[in-house]
């Protein structure tokens, strides 16, 4: 990943990174009991994720930060979801997370 889409998806790799359930490939791929939760494109028409939410994959915008915020409520409905139901946990609270929006 170019360090400049790097600094653009900070916030949102912070938010996913404090959820235990995921786990994070060297190539800030999160990856959700072993399959592919979300990854990133930086192409020529936009900054995008690929992201598993119900059945099958989505592709979004990530380019904003409105973007990204619209993405973590939902990626946090479905993992905060998956954790009450007694996955692995979580590293921070809800707090943290908040943070990781604004």
């Amino acid at each position: 990943m170019k360090d400049a889409t790097y600094e653009i998806l900070l916030p949102l790799l912070r938010f996913l990174r404090s959820y235990e359930i995921l786990n994070e490939t060297p190539d800030s791929k999160f990856l959700l009991k072993g399959k592919d939760f979300i990854h990133f494109h930086d192409d020529p028409d936009g900054l995008w994720a690929d992201v598993r939410l119900s059945k099958g994959r989505i592709r979004v915008s990530v380019a904003s930060a409105s973007d990204q915020r619209e993405l973590m409520g939902q990626i946090a409905n479905k993992l905060d979801a998956l954790e009450d139901h007694g996955a692995r946990g979580r590293k921070g609270g809800r707090t943290k997370r908040q943070d990781a929006w604004d």
